[in-house]
Order: C-alpha cells, then sequence, then structure tokens
C-alpha cells in the first residue's frame, strides 16, 4: 500500500478531527526527521498512520487482545486511553501492510513511551504532543525545544505526561515510569549493576 492509498484508508476510518491531527503529527514528524537526522519515509506512515487504531470499537478492541494476547498486560488494559498505540501497530501491520519494525516501533510507544526509545520512537512521541493543532498548556514550551533539541523535548514531554496524569489521579503506565528514569539514568550517568532494574 503506498501512501496515498494509505491516507485515503485512514480518512475514511477516523473521524475529521483525528484525521486532521493525524496528518499534522506527519507534517511534524518529517520536520522533526529532517532535522534530527531520522528518515523521513518512515517518519511520514509512522506519523500518519499512529492513531490508525482510534476508529476502533471496544469489541473490536477486544477481539484484537483476544486474538494476540501479547499485544496489551494487564496494565495497559487498565490505562485504556494508551491501548489504541499497541494496538495500532497491529492495525498497521495487517491493515496497512506496514512491515518495518521501526515504524511499528514508533507507533506502540507513541503514548507511554518506553525506556529504550529510539530516534524514530522519540520524534513520533514528541510529534504527537507538538503538532499545530494541539493547545495545551506547555505545548508552546515544547514546541520551542522540538525545533532545537530533541533529547531536551523528549525529556519535556515525558514529564508533562507525567504531571497530567498525576493532576488527574490517572494511573500511570509503568513504560512511562520506565522511559522517565532511563532518561534521569541516561542524563546523570548513573551506572547500573547487573542484574539491577530501573524501578
Amino acid at each position: 500500500m503506498d501512501k496515498e492509498q494509505m491516507r485515503e484508508k485512514l480518512k475514511g476510518s477516523l473521524k475529521h478531527k483525528r484525521y486532521e491531527h493525524s496528518l499534522g503529527v506527519c507534517a511534524e514528524s518529517v520536520r522533526m526527521a529532517e532535522l534530527f537526522g531520522a528518515d523521513t519515509e518512515k517518519a511520514y506512515i509512522a506519523g500518519l498512520l499512529h492513531d490508525c487504531a482510534k476508529c476502533l470499537s471496544h469489541d473490536e478492541e477486544t477481539e484484537l487482545c483476544e486474538k494476540y494476547p501479547d499485544i496489551a498486560d494487564q496494565m495497559t488494559m487498565l490505562c485504556h486511553p494508551v491501548l489504541h498505540a499497541p494496538l495500532g501497530a497491529v492495525v498497521a501491520r495487517d491493515e496497512y501492510g506496514v512491515t518495518d519494525p521501526d515504524i511499528l516501533s514508533a507507533i506502540r510507544h507513541h503514548t507511554t513511551a518506553c525506556a529504550d526509545m529510539k530516534l524514530l520512537d522519540k520524534i513520533i512521541y514528541v510529534a504527537d504532543m507538538t503538532e499545530s493543532h494541539r493547545d495545551f498548556d506547555g505545548v508552546d514550551k515544547l514546541r520551542r525545544l522540538a525545533h532545537d533539541d530533541l533529547e531536551d523535548a523528549y525529556k519535556e514531554a515525558v514529564r508533562q505526561t507525567l504531571l497530567h496524569n498525576i493532576k488527574k489521579d490517572s494511573l500511570i503506565h509503568p513504560d512511562t515510569l520506565d522511559a522517565w528514569n532511563s532518561i534521569i539514568i541516561n542524563n546523570k550517568d548513573i551506572k547500573l549493576n547487573k542484574g539491577d532494574s530501573l524501578l
């Protein structure tokens, strides 16, 4: 499936506002890929399809989770707003023909992040929060960072995600905690002993 076919299929499956958001993330992902040295074609597809599972009904989500039991663990099921990300990786593979592991990883981790985020993962994670349709406290700071330093932008994006969930008394997915701890460990050059856990 080429990019035009992907756009048409996605447009037919998502609500207009969600489709416009997807186009915004796509554009921002390509811009950041050009700036920070990532593959722009991969960034285009990952940005475009990152929310491709947002159209699924509860029954469809349940069916996919039963068909692929490794998609989501119990915590992911409890943190329902993040479920569309791992489901999206499956939909991108099965319905859009995406097989590139970098693209699928970026889609899978665009809501929670994780401890070992690669370049494209970070770009999609940040682009999802900074695309032009986003409007929330802190987005302007994120956008400034996303034009200058990806690592700073990524750190701030994870920080804002954590604070947002804490203020709402919401569950925080363990992958997001792992992502934050990984950032701090790398920034402070903390050495873990063999067998140590991030948490």
